[in-house]
């Protein structure tokens, strides 16, 4: 055989190699990203249970709200309450909304931006549900034992008791907001802040960044 065929028949089995490489390197890919998509499921699962709660809640204080029209109590507490519910369960709507759409098919780093991005959004949403429940627990409460009941609880509590509650969690909110926002959401304040994210992110999202860092480094050897 000569030189040139030797070099033809070497450039042939080097062009089969790669394409087998390459073919490997996308099914490989593809495995690591449908686990990820697994990861994902219960997370999601647990958003479209927020979302559906939150409609339910909704639901519930509507009522409340049309039967005391007119009592400032009532307007500004149970109505306080439903602006709340409809704001959580639009976050919880727009999070599974915006994991639904990912486009798995993108470069790896655009799909890490996108899942921190979406961390970003549900650390923000679980800071106002805790905080704003600190605030409408107890108007929450009282809302509910009426839908039960029947029995017009929010208008039995002494008043002076309730603004006091009230604004005990207003003070809490506006504290945690200003903490949250020197400490944790503003750019660039290092891995304490992305641990303090890390752990009040859900199991699902954290495993989905840790698997995308897996396919980076994978195709970052490849």
């Amino acid at each position: 055989m000569e030189l040139d065929d030797l070099k033809g028949a070497w450039a042939a089995h080097t062009a089969t190699l790669e394409r087998s490489l390459a073919i490997q390197q996308r099914l490989l890919r593809g495995s690591l990203l449908r686990r990820l998509r697994w990861a994902l499921a219960p997370w999601m699962i647990g958003r479209a249970l927020e979302a559906a709660l939150g409609v339910a809640a909704i639901g519930a204080a509507v009522p409340v709200l049309l039967a005391h029209a007119g009592e400032p109590r009532y307007a500004i507490l149970v109505g306080g309450l439903l602006v709340f519910a409809v704001i959580l369960t639009a976050l919880s709507t727009h999070l599974l909304v915006r994991t639904l759409a990912l486009d798995w098919g993108r470069p790896v780093t655009a799909i890490q931006r996108e899942v921190e991005q979406i961390r970003v959004t549900e650390y923000r949403a679980l800071k106002w549900a805790l905080l704003g429940g600190v605030v409408f627990w107890l108007p929450a409460l009282l809302a509910l034992v009426e839908v039960l009941t029947g029995v017009p609880a929010l208008a039995r509590v002494d008043l002076a008791w309730l603004i006091a509650n009230v604004a005990f969690g207003l003070g809490l909110l506006a504290l945690g907001q200003a903490l949250s926002r020197r400490f944790v959401e503003r750019p660039g304040l290092g891995a304490g802040a992305q641990r303090m994210m890390d752990a009040l992110s859900g199991r699902g999202l954290r495993q989905a960044a840790a698997r995308l860092a897996e396919v980076g480094r994978f195709e970052g050897e490849g």
